[in-house]
């Protein structure tokens, strides 16, 4: 009887703890995005989506917000018990001009295709070549899911972390497809749901599935691409 109610009072004390990971993570993520609700606010007072170089440009410090409460969860999916504000903070510092890089170009790349996709939408001429650039647009988020765990885990080369990113796309696709459906679900629910509760736990929880889908990935890559010196060795 003793050994259940340690057992309960563990369990309690490890859900209790993951839950307030998630409120603490993503409020953090929120208050370090405050420039781009600030901007979304001033310029869709109902909240309704819009795109336009405002938008884009307070997406900005979304990028190193991101790969800190990645760096975050990873940690907790591994460790299962993390200093939330220490860790996040931590990670927010050490990957920030690394994160913005990857981000700002995640960014131009797909405000771009946006504009394109738009365009040749309305002319059928152009069917095939908005398709050609749906998938390619397909193609680098997928990559961008493996991206910024890696950054967020490992300092390496722009190319190196492209190629390995590309690789495990395409090796792993079905963490991959994973990973889109994941993405998929929580937003479909986020907006689905009138609770605040539920939208604030969806980027600490998305950030939570990505690395606890991709742990293994990401110890085979410390293992076998990273060196103890931490060089990089290119996949076969």
């Amino acid at each position: 009887m003793r050994e259940k109610k340690e057992f309960e009072r563990g369990s309690l004390y490890t859900i209790t703890n993951y839950v307030w990971c998630f409120l603490l993570g993503n409020f953090y993520f929120t208050i370090t995005n405050i420039l781009f609700i600030i901007a979304w606010l001033s310029i869709n007072p109902k909240g309704t989506p819009s795109f336009n170089i405002l938008t884009v440009i307070s997406l900005l410090p979304t990028g190193p917000a991101l790969v800190a409460l990645l760096s975050a969860m990873g940690k907790l999916v591994r460790e299962h018990d993390i200093d939330m504000t220490k860790d996040f903070f931590k990670a927010y510092r050490k990957n920030f001009l690394e994160a913005l890089f990857y981000w700002t170009i995640l960014l131009i790349i797909l405000s771009i295709f946006y504009i394109d996709i738009i365009y040749f939408n309305t002319n059928v001429k152009f069917k095939l070549v908005k398709n050609i650039l749906l998938v390619v647009a397909f193609i680098i988020i997928s990559m961008a899911f493996y991206i910024f765990p890696i950054i967020s885990r490992f300092y390496l080369r722009i190319k190196d972390v492209l190629k390995i990113s590309f690789y495990y796309t395409i090796k792993k696709i079905h963490i991959t497809i994973l990973n889109l459906v994941c993405l998929g679900g929580l937003s479909y629910i986020s907006m689905k749901t009138s609770s605040p509760i539920l939208f604030f736990f969806f980027w600490s929880v998305f950030c939570f599935l990505i690395m606890f889908n991709e742990k293994s990935i990401l110890v085979e890559i410390e293992e076998k691409y990273v060196s103890s010196k931490g060089k990089y060795q290119s996949p076969q």
